[in-house]
């Protein structure tokens, strides 16, 4: 066990090993005792923390929920659907595309996001709370925070009035689709500039996006305007 492990709280130290263990095997191939195993105590210790795996699981999930949380809420990064969706403002987008970028980062970059991901992509097709957590981090709530952001462009007038569940869709999938083929964020950082930029042309309000939207250089709608002039 690393020195800087063997110093944490106990509880901490079983989550953690918990959480490597199921990101590498997968939920139904760790045992409680590789966990007691990996965490340094004996079986009946981990007891004392926790009444059983499934326990361990749902603990991990909550923690990395709150961490989540904790990362995007001080820079005004929509969470849940009751937050403020002010800074996502159509009407100013370099702003907007900086609010993009702090959104969908993390989840390239972040280790824990990254690891997180790992264990319910090849936990979910033998475990159904793995299956539920998957879809609520990497699918339910994206789209629904997207479809907020897009609520609100519509309210203030600077989105043209449309499905804002279709346009959640026409987003996000692209971002997704980004994530699982394995991209670095330098290489999807310009793809996602480029898909805002586009999704500002078509959506924003009066047909075109708000002064400033310019396509990105090197990308097909920045080519099709040099094309134009």
């Amino acid at each position: 066990m690393p020195e800087g492990k063997r110093g944490a709280p106990t509880r901490d130290r079983i989550l953690d090993e918990a959480f490597e263990l199921f990101a590498d095997r997968g939920f139904h191939a760790v045992s409680v005792r590789d966990i007691a195993a990996a965490a340094g105590i004996k079986d009946a210790s981990l007891y004392n923390h926790f009444p059983g795996k499934q326990a361990l699981f749902d603990a991990i999930i909550a923690r990395e929920l709150d961490r989540l949380r904790a990362m995007f809420q001080p820079k005004g990064v929509l969470f849940d659907v009751e937050d403020d969706p002010r800074e996502y403002d159509p009407s100013d987008p370099r702003a907007l595309e900086r609010q993009v970028h702090e959104s969908v980062r993390p989840f390239f970059e972040d280790a824990s996001l990254r690891q997180l991901r790992r264990l319910l992509v090849i936990s979910q097709f033998e475990s159904e709370d793995a299956a539920q957590a998957y879809r609520l981090v990497f699918i339910e709530r994206p789209l629904a925070l997207q479809r907020s952001a897009f609520e609100h462009g519509m309210a203030t007038g600077t989105l043209l009035r449309d499905d804002a569940a279709r346009m959640a869709l026409e987003f996000q999938g692209p971002v997704f689709l980004m994530l699982h083929a394995g991209m670095t964020w330098d290489e999807a950082k310009p793809k996602v500039s480029a898909l805002l930029a586009s999704f500002l042309r078509r959506y924003g309000a009066a047909g075109k996006a708000p002064a400033g939207a310019a396509a990105p250089s090197g990308s097909s709608e920045a080519a099709d305007e040099r094309g134009r002039s």
